[in-house]
């Protein structure tokens, strides 16, 4: 085997190995009750992942008083659709009876966040929708996806992995974008493995320009990595300043 070959082996590998490392998947996703004065977050984990991922971030919504639905769905070895079909099913059965319902994507879960709302906003006509943040979305595709795609892992990864290359075919540049009050937040930490792919900004796997939206309501960069923005005290901050505000905190 080349070195070239096998140096992007590795790569792929330790990339695949970084964004599974969340221990098993747990509870899936239940209808909680509500009261009239509740807003429900519904809470969608990144690639490779599971609720468990977002567990800390869960506690942040939770601390400011809004009940929190984690999404629990397959990823690796899933194709687009299966992925999608998961996730209305999850959806629909949180938000029955929710008063007001917000939306939270990190990383994959903001391509899930933007595919449900663009297929099933009519869903929501009994709720009254509130804000959506995106954390660390690649909107446009990763650069990184794009040198990894012929890589026998990413492959073997399934179809969702593949779907989140750059250019027409990637997932989240066939989701139309939607009239909603949408805020996007991109990491600016690099890592020293992935640095080399990307020619601008970026958090180690996503660019910065990757995760911007025509119609983004507001956007906002924060020196944190892809990983850990689920754990960032600052990431939570800013998601709850605009999930009440409507705008981030400049």
């Amino acid at each position: 085997m080349k070195i070239k070959t096998l140096t992007k082996a590795m790569l792929a590998a330790t990339v695949l190995l970084l964004m599974q490392f969340s221990g098993c998947s747990s509870l899936a996703a239940n209808s909680p009750k509500y009261q009239p004065s509740d807003e429900l977050v519904v809470l969608a984990h990144g690639l490779g992942r599971s609720d468990w991922a977002m567990w800390r971030f869960a506690q942040k919504l939770e601390d400011a008083n809004y009940k929190v639905c984690r999404l629990d769905y397959s990823s690796i070895g899933k194709s687009v659709e299966a992925v999608i079909e998961q996730t209305t099913m999850q959806i629909n059965a949180c938000i029955v009876g929710a008063p007001k319902v917000h939306f939270v994507g990190h990383s994959l879960g903001g391509l899930v966040v933007r595919s449900y709302l663009q297929n099933n906003l009519q869903s929501l006509q009994a709720n009254q929708l509130g804000e959506v943040v995106l954390m660390g979305t690649p909107n446009k595709g990763s650069e990184l996806a794009d040198h990894l795609s012929e890589s026998w892992l990413m492959q073997l990864a399934g179809g969702v992995s593949q779907a989140l290359v750059t250019g027409s075919n990637s997932f989240g540049n066939q989701i139309k974008e939607l009239d909603v009050n949408i805020g996007v937040i991109a990491g600016t930490q690099s890592s020293d493995l992935t640095s080399k792919h990307f020619s601008g900004e970026n958090d180690g796997l996503v660019s910065v320009e990757s995760t911007k939206l025509n119609s983004m309501s507001d956007f906002i960069t924060i020196e944190v990595g892809h990983s850990q923005m689920r754990y960032n005290q600052e990431v939570a901050e800013q998601t709850v300043h605009f999930l009440q505000k409507g705008t981030f905190e400049h």
